[in-house]
Formats: structure tokens, sequence, C-alpha cells
């Protein structure tokens, strides 16, 4: 065969070999869904932009309301659908994913409003030419790099106007929004630009006092600005109260509220839903319309007062009861509000200031008093940037507690609630992920995070809305764990499709069980240094079936121990796709306490590697979990969860310190406490020895107590103090091995002392021949016997 033919086969093969490769896509990535909202009770057409969405076949919603009418066009970098919104649906922001055959995204937020959608009209930076907008209305702009966007509305003499704009909240951009308007005269009327209870995003509400054309401004805070820098601004005369008083109440009441930040509301009546717990959202509702985005509010088991002015001073305190919650306002520059309740010594609860949590201005400082008159405690902003103490009583009276702002500030909208309550066990899990792809006939590793408070125990798993063809293995989180492996694997029959997967962890405690769900974090916006500036909490993790991936992982289960101070190498074998020869990168990702991995690689068009773990002297004793992680052309598998014995050494040793000089043998006794019966010989040695210094490999049988190693010691050997030298044994059973480090002797080696200065003359002899001296004695510290 001729050189040209051989060449034209060759690359004919590696066109074989690289074709399928092309195939085995990664999974899609979402960076912006396009318009940013829309109107409830509508059908829609979106624009999904992002990578990998060649084949793109469904979205996960989050969130109810939201429902997948057809997939539309698929182009380089997008796609279009359309997406049918409920009339009922909630207002705010939703979270959704794209779903690919070969994987699943991130998360983005779309949002839902209620009032009729425009899309901002270029060039707008004109404020003597912009567009008349009519109230009611969302408007969908972009501010690019030092871009200002104008927008008119007429307006009356007395007339009200609700301006709200989402930036920050949509999720995308570090976008720090400020809105202005301007009166006909184009003075500045209103400049709101960081409003509390919508973080970086502003809102305003403005009666107008005079007729005329006013403007409308956004811009970066700055004057910065980017492609992605998206807002929706919603214009009408909706309510939009930025906080209301009391901030909570118990589940099932009807509790009247007075909201504050909006003239136009005073008070309603309200009914908590009976289910409620913890923070929900209530929309504010009148006849002109609803808020565009909801109001937190607090459900509480237990009863609450409201301040009763004037309550400054601790003489004057409002008196409440415990467990309970105390809701007042700091209305004013310079105010304290005081509170007392009964209590008896020996009481605990957990005292929380719910503030900027929920949209108040208030940098919340609580103090706890006794009865006596001293300080019970005090605290800043442990709760994050509210106030937040656990406090066990020690005197039975009358306690008193005090709320004021750290800068001494105050206004209407300075709202609180403080809740005291008993200590009562509570669960939440989390994950390290909130989405992943499981290929057909394959698996993938999942930690849990079980987030235990005033209890211990092992934790049941329960799952549900599990894909078809879908299982989970992982059942249990022993005691004391903070995490715990799971793994999905999907059969080769699988259907592509994709859930939400709901995850409940059960403490089966005497009498109720104790469940806790998942509550999972999806970063969405971070700035310098990491910080997270918007963010959402996720109830499902988001499983994908794809098509299969070009490789499997299996771990070939070890039958010995992992003893403490051992050292094991767990082997991998990969079966691969026709064709698939790239490397895969093996982890270890959990690990039992104690326990270390470092990584492996299965080479190019191999199928094997081996891991190597180890145990510390403090690991955990017992049988742990065993899975390792599979990483390559895009792909992320697992193999099945094995397991690995994690038990006390077999054998310990006692190293000895030796003293010698260079050039000269030395034997070192090492002492063995033998704690396992083990059949044949471990074969021990000496690990640590310094360069020039070496032992022979010993057996060790199961009876012997101590071994002698003869230490060959080089005339160059570094002289000096070698510390750290410690015995590996090796023991066989099962036909594996059971490998033992232990011990931490020292050998010391000395330079030879230097001959004398002057050595004496021999006596001459009685011949003529001339004398001559005798060989200095070489001097050691180390003389023979």
């Amino acid at each position: 065969m001729n050189k040209l033919a051989t060449r034209v086969i060759a690359t004919l093969a590696a066109v074989t070999i690289l074709t399928p490769l092309a195939a085995w896509a990664v999974g899609p990535k979402l960076s912006t869904i396009t318009p940013r909202g829309a109107t409830r009770g509508q059908t829609v057409d979106l624009t999904f932009h992002g990578k990998n969405f060649a084949d793109a076949v469904d979205l996960v919603f989050h969130d109810p309301g939201l429902k997948l009418i057809e997939m539309g066009a698929i182009e380089a970098g997008k796609f279009t659908c359309k997406v049918e919104i409920a009339p009922d649906c909630t207002l705010g922001t939703k979270g959704l994913r794209v779903r690919t055959k070969s994987g699943v995204s991130n998360l983005r937020l779309f949002s839902v409003g209620a009032l009729a959608e425009i899309a901002e009209k270029e060039p707008n930076n004109d404020p003597a030419v912009v567009e008349t907008i009519a109230l009611g209305t969302t408007i969908n702009g972009v501010v690019t790099r030092e871009d200002a966007d104008f927008f008119a509305i007429e307006m009356t003499e007395g007339q009200r106007i609700a301006v709200e704009v989402e930036a920050l909240r949509l999720g995308e951009a570090l976008f720090d929004p400020k809105l202005r308007l301007f009166g006909p005269g184009g003075h500045e009327r209103v400049a709101e630009d960081d409003t509390p209870f919508a973080r970086q995003d502003a809102a305003f509400v403005y009666t107008a006092i005079e007729n005329g054309r006013h403007v409308l401004a956004i811009s970066e805070a700055a004057y910065g600005g980017a492609g992605n820098y998206r807002y929706r601004i919603h214009v009408g005369d909706f309510p939009r109260p930025l906080t209301m008083t009391p901030m909570g109440g118990v589940p099932g009441a009807e509790v009247q509220v007075t909201w504050l930040g909006d003239p136009a509301l005073t008070t309603q009546t309200i009914t908590i839903p009976a289910d409620a717990n913890g923070t929900i959202n209530l929309s504010p509702t009148t006849e002109a319309g609803i808020s565009p985005t909801a109001v937190p509010f607090r459900a509480f088991p237990h009863a609450g007062i409201i301040e009763v002015e004037p309550n400054n001073k601790k003489e004057e305190a409002t008196p409440g009861a415990v467990p309970g919650a105390f809701d007042g306002v700091i209305d004013q520059d310079n105010d304290y509000d005081w509170y007392s309740f009964e209590g008896k010594k020996g009481q605990v609860f957990d005292v929380r200031v719910w503030a900027r949590a929920m949209g108040s201005p208030l940098d919340s400082v609580l103090l706890v008093q006794n009865p006596s008159g001293s300080n019970l405690a005090s605290n800043d902003d442990q709760g994050g940037p509210d106030s937040a103490i656990r406090i066990t009583l020690a005197e039975d009276g009358i306690h008193t507690l005090r709320v004021h702002d750290h800068l001494r500030s105050g206004g209407e909208t300075f709202t609180y609630r403080v809740e005291v309550s008993p200590i009562k066990p509570s669960l939440e899990l989390g994950l390290n992920l909130t989405a992943l792809a499981v290929p057909q006939g394959n698996r993938v590793m999942v930690e849990v995070a079980a987030r235990r408070k005033d209890f211990g125990g092992a934790l049941g798993l329960e799952y549900s809305n599990v894909p078809d063809g879908v299982s989970v293995h992982g059942d249990t989180i022993v005691n004391g764990r903070p995490t715990w492996p799971i793994v999905l694997s999907a059969t080769p029959e699988a259907p592509v499709a994709g859930s939400l997967v709901g995850i409940t962890g059960r403490w089966d405690r005497e009498g109720e069980p104790l469940r806790g769900t998942l509550n999972q974090q999806e970063t969405l916006v971070l700035g310098n240094n990491k910080v997270v500036f918007w963010d959402r909490y996720v109830d499902g993790l988001a499983v994908a079936v794809v098509e299969p991936a070009p490789f499997t992982i299996e771990l070939v289960q070890p039958n010995v121990p992992l003893v403490r101070n051992g050292t094991m190498n767990v082997k991998i074998v990969a079966t691969r796709a026709e064709g698939f020869t790239a490397p895969i990168d093996i982890a270890m990702p959990w690990r039992s306490p104690g326990v270390g991995a470092g990584t492996a690689k299965i080479p190019e068009g191999g199928t094997e590697a081996h891991i190597h773990i180890n145990a510390n002297n403090k690991a955990a004793i017992g049988s742990w979990p065993l899975v390792l992680r599979g990483r390559s052309a895009g792909y992320e598998i697992s193999t099945q969860i094995g397991s690995v014995e994690i038990a006390e050494p077999w054998m310990t040793f006692e190293v000895a310190m030796v003293e010698t000089e260079q050039g000269k043998p030395v034997n070192l006794l090492v002492k063995v406490a033998q704690a396992h019966a083990y059949e044949g010989a471990a074969k021990a040695q000496l690990l640590g020895l310094p360069k020039g210094v070496t032992a022979p490999t010993l057996d060790v049988a199961a009876d012997v107590t101590e071994v002698t190693f003869p230490l060959e010691v080089a005339a160059d050997a570094p002289p000096g103090k070698h510390k750290n030298i410690f015995v590996q044994a090796i023991v066989t059973a099962n036909a594996e091995p059971v490998l033992h480090k232990w011990g931490s002797g020292q050998v010391t080696v000395f330079k030879p002392l230097p001959p004398p200065a002057d050595a004496p003359a021999a006596e001459a002899a009685p011949t003529p021949v001339e004398p001559k001296p005798d060989e200095p004695e070489r001097k050691t510290r180390f003389p023979k016997s």
C-alpha cells in the first residue's frame, strides 16, 4: 500500500472515530429570556438566548401559572416558543429552565405583570422628543453605557402615580437603576435609587402639583450600563406600599394591617392562610389595581401585640407575652421602643428581629434585660442584616426588650417584628447543585446537605416526582453527618424527559416525625468578591433524563478495610462507546470524616485507573458510602454507590530513635502491637529514611511483637536528625492489600570525628632505614566492642 493510500485511510479512520463526538453535546446554558416579562392571562412568544439549544425539547417551570404551548424555531444561540400565562398567576418573577435531549440549563427569571406591555422605542434619550406613555403600562427596555431612557407622562394637578422598576430583581445583571421624575418645567420632583423593599431597585408614589407633561427617566445609578441591563418599569395608579405593620400574624386568623409608604392606602383586613408557615407574600390590591410585586409577611404560630406609644422609655414598655411577637415602627430619629414580658428562670427562647429581611430600612439593635435591670443579652446583626439571639432567662419576673436603629435613624417605613419562640427542632435540606442530567443507562451523584437545628439523629430521605425510569439510591443520612451522597440512575429505556424532584428529610422522633424539605439557593447575580446580590431559593431538583453518554464507570468494591493511618487504591473501570477515546477525570467529591482522596485519570483510550484514598488517625470508624465521579467531553457521571469500611489498624508500630555516623551500620528496633489476626506475614518496610540509608523489607507474622531493621548507612549519607521515620506494613487479605502506616521514629547521622591535629612519631628502627610514622587511629563516637 502506498503512503498516500495509508494517509487517506488514516484520515477516514480519524473521521470515523471523531464523528460521534460531535453528537455528544454538553448541556444548555441560558443567558436571558426576551421579553423579560409579560401580562398574565395571555399567551406570549418568548425567545431564549444562550447556547447548546440545538436539541431543546421543553421548559422546566419552578413556579405555577406558566405552561409551554409550543416549541418554535431553533437557531444558533436561541430558540422561540409560546408560553401561556394563567389569568390567576401570581405577579413577580418566576424561575424556569430549558431542557434539551442532552441536559437541563441554569435557572433564569421571567416576570409576570398585570399591566399592558410595551417595549421602549429608541432613540429615547432626549426628554424633549420622547414617546408619551399611558398609565397602566409596563415598559421593557435596556440601559446601555452612559444611557438614560426618558418617557413622557401627561398628568393633572392632584393626580397620583405609582412607579416601580424591576432590574436587579430580574436576576440577570448587577444593575443598580435610578428613577427620576421631572415636572413640566423640567424641575426634578422625585429621585429614587435604592428602595429598601426592592433592594437595588426603586419605587415611588407621587402626587402631581401641576398640570402638564412630566418626564420619567431611568439610568444606571453611576451611568454605567450594558446590553444585559434590562428593566421593566411599571407605571400606573396601582397601590405601592413599601411595608406594613404588623408584619405578621397567626395562621388562619384575620389581621388588620396598616400599609405604609403609599398615602392612598390605610388599613386592610387580611386572612392568613391556615397552612401558612414562615415568610409568605401578600399582594396589596385596590380598585385601582394590584402591586406589581408582593410585600413579605410572617406567619407565626404565637399571638403578638403592636406597640402602644409612648414606649420610648423602659417604664413605658408595652406589655406582651412570650412566646409571642412584638410589632412596631421606629418612626423618628433617636426612637427607642420598649416592651415587657413575664418569664421564669430557666426558660429558653430564640429572639429574632424581622426588619431588613422584610424590606424595612431598619438596621436593628436588640437588647433584653433581666427583671433586676441587668443586661441579659444584646445583638446587632446575628440574623444576617437583622438581630437574633438565644436567651436563657436567669430570673423570675418581668423582663424587658428594646429595639432601635443602629444609626439612631427612623421614619414612617422603619417597621420591624420581634418574634420570641420556644426552642423547636427544625430541618431543612440543601444540595450541591440545583439541576442535573442523567444519561440513559448511567448514573449521577448529588450531595444532600441536612441542616439540622436543635436536634441530632439519623434522617430518612424520601423522593417524589422522580422521572420514569429513574431510581434514587441513598435513603438514610447517618447521625452527625451534615452531607450525604445519593445517586440517581436511569435505565437504558428511560424516556428522555424531566421533572422537578422533591426531596424530604424525616427524623423519626417519638410522636410525630419531624420533616424538612429542600430549600436550595440558586445564585443569580454576583458582585465583587463573589458577594451574592440576587438569588432565588427553589424547592425542587431539576432532573432531566438525557441521551446516552459515551462512557460509564464502575468502581471495584474493596473487600478489605481502610485502616486508620492507612491508604488504599480503589480501582475504577470504564466502558466506552465505540469511537470514544477521550481521557476521563476521576475524583471522589464526598468523603467520610477523616478520609482524604487524590484524583485519577483514565488515560486516552484506557479503561482502568486507581484513585488513592487515605484515612487519618481520627477517621470515623464504620461502613461509609464510596462513590466516584467521572468527567469527560462535557459529561459528568458517577459510579454506583459502593462502601468502604474504616477500621482500627490491625497493627501499630513504635519506632525507636537511633544514632550512627556516616559509613557505619546500625540496627533500628520497632515494637509491634498486634490487634487483628491475619494469615501469613505482613510485609513491612521503613519509609522516610534519608538518602544513603537503606533497610530491607521484613516479614511480620501475627504473633510478632518486635522487629529489628538493619540499616546500611552510606559514607555520604546526609548528617543530621532525620525525623518521621515510619513503618509501612501490607497485610494481604481476600487477595487485596490492607496497608498500614504507623510510627514516628528518628535516625540521627553524625559525621566521623576528625583525626588528632598532631599524630605522635614512631620510634626509630635499629636499622639505618629512615623512620616512618604510624597512621593515626580513626576516632569514632561508636567504637567497636
